[in-house]
């Protein structure tokens, strides 16, 4: 009974499966081997018909050689077992993946040669080969090749370069050995390899990055003194006339001999929600920008990361992950340690195909939107539902900015806090007219220092923290 089988690892993962492969075999016979064993029938014959020995002895031998052959061929991936791992299932563009192939042979039988051939997809980088080239023909075959004694074992590594933001699945790899002359190849085919590499978008600093509290007693540090939390004790002072009788410190006053009181820290509870639109042109058939694409994915991945690190809750809705991951397409709020990694993952599983607007995709979800959250729209395009939708969550009280980029000038959209963003997340590419292709001059790496319209700006967290003190 064969014992092919595929194990995977991975490495520095919080997750591992145990494939359930589908197996299919086939022994491609070389039409070369039939005819040399037809061949050698007739030198038998031959021979024999004119009393030749030697000549019936040489062709008997290597008819024996092509049928011991043969059998060699079909037993070569018996008892063959491939293990693979991967140092990361996680990068961010420009970081190298080791991909190691454990390949064992447990059967007395040597195996005189043994080739794998497992496809990768574009946008992963095989190492020794031509970016262009591989992603012009949509990916290539990573070929490992060994040869195995009787039962043993060996390790066989190859590098993968994240090139470009996605979710990559491997798999389909496909096997072939054979006899030690190569007439009779046999080949098996592994499917359903349950693997995928996430290259995350790239990350950028956001100094200054700060977005108004409208919760007073929550679970973050306030730069606007709201209210005391309880639970956030923050050491004592001498009384002064005003202060509440139960904030006296009674244990520290009879100590002391005179009147202190408990001091809190204030807090709030804030909630960010990203609308990343994945749609970059107003009609599908123009295709997509992936300038625009990627410096969406960017600057929601950037704000993302630097909204959990100060202290925000912080949830995703996107409109361009497919069915099969639509629990990916919408992620509620949250600070936990695995949530930066659950939103990098979905913004790295959006592509420019999205059937369902923003909206639909947050009205699909109960809780994505907690009372009082911020909104946050990242993208180049803005359709007339999901900005009638901001507008009356504006009006329930959820602050909302608008994050552009796009090649066009930023929209007008009075309501909203709108931030330039181009020159922050917007990259340059070849070959785009310079008239729709628009940017600020100068780019700029601070949040502060994004443009924004001063009729928008009196919303702003920082006019309001002026206006707390």
């Amino acid at each position: 009974m064969s014992m092919l089988s595929l194990g995977m690892s991975r490495e520095l993962a919080a997750r591992h499966y145990k494939p359930d492969l589908g197996t299919s075999w086939g022994k491609s016979l070389n039409p070369l081997g039939d005819l040399f064993v037809l061949l050698l029938i007739v030198v038998v014959i031959v021979g024999a018909i004119s009393h030749q020995p030697l000549i019936a002895a040489v062709g008997a031998l290597a008819f024996v050689i092509a049928i011991v052959s043969r059998v060699w061929a079909a037993l070569a991936l018996e008892e063959i077992t491939i293990m693979r791992s991967c140092s990361v299932d996680h990068a961010f563009q420009g970081d190298e993946i080791e991909i190691t192939f454990t390949v064992a042979n447990n059967k007395p039988l040597p195996v005189p040669w043994l080739q794998i051939d497992e496809y990768v997809p574009r946008g992963l980088l095989i190492e020794g080969f031509n970016a262009a080239e591989q992603a012009y023909l949509g990916g290539a075959d990573m070929n490992v090749s060994t040869s195995l004694g009787s039962y043993e074992r060996v390790r066989v590594k190859r590098k993968l370069t994240a090139l470009s933001r996605g979710m990559y699945r491997l798999g389909n790899t496909k096997l072939r050995s054979g006899d030690l002359f190569g007439l009779y190849p046999a080949e098996a085919t592994l499917e359903h390899t349950p693997w995928a590499i996430f290259v995350y978008p790239v990350i950028k600093p956001m100094p200054g990055f700060s977005l108004p509290a409208r919760r007073p007693i929550g679970d973050s540090l306030s730069r606007i003194r709201l209210w005391d939390d309880p639970s956030r004790p923050a050491g004592v002072r001498e009384y002064r006339p005003g202060d509440p009788i139960k904030s006296i410190d009674w244990k520290t006053t009879a100590r002391r001999g005179e009147m202190f009181v408990r001091q809190f820290d204030p807090s709030v509870s804030e909630h960010a929600v990203i609308f990343a639109e994945a749609i970059t042109t107003d009609v599908p058939w123009e295709g997509y920008r992936s300038d625009v694409l990627e410096g969406t994915m960017n600057a929601a991945a950037s704000i993302a990361n630097h909204a959990l690190e100060i202290g925000y809750k912080v949830g995703l809705v996107t409109n361009g992950v497919n069915g099969s991951s639509s629990s990916h397409a919408v992620v509620p709020p949250s600070s936990g340690p695995t949530q930066l990694t659950t939103l990098l993952e979905s913004l790295a599983m959006v592509h420019p195909i999205a059937i369902r607007s923003l909206e639909e995709m947050a009205r699909s979800r109960r809780g994505v939107i907690p009372e009082g959250s911020t909104l946050i729209h990242i993208g180049g395009i803005y359709q007339e539902r999901t900005m009638d939708y901001l507008l009356g969550l504006k009006r329930l009280g959820h602050p909302v900015i608008v994050v552009h980029i796009g090649r066009e000038e930023p929209p007008d959209y009075p309501e909203f806090e709108v931030r330039d963003a181009r020159g922050l997340f917007l990259e340059e590419i070849s070959g785009v007219n310079d008239e729709l292709f628009k940017r600020p001059p100068e780019k700029t790496g601070d949040w502060d220092k994004l443009p924004v319209s001063a009729a928008q700006k009196s919303a702003s967290s920082f006019e309001y923290s002026e206006g707390a003190d």
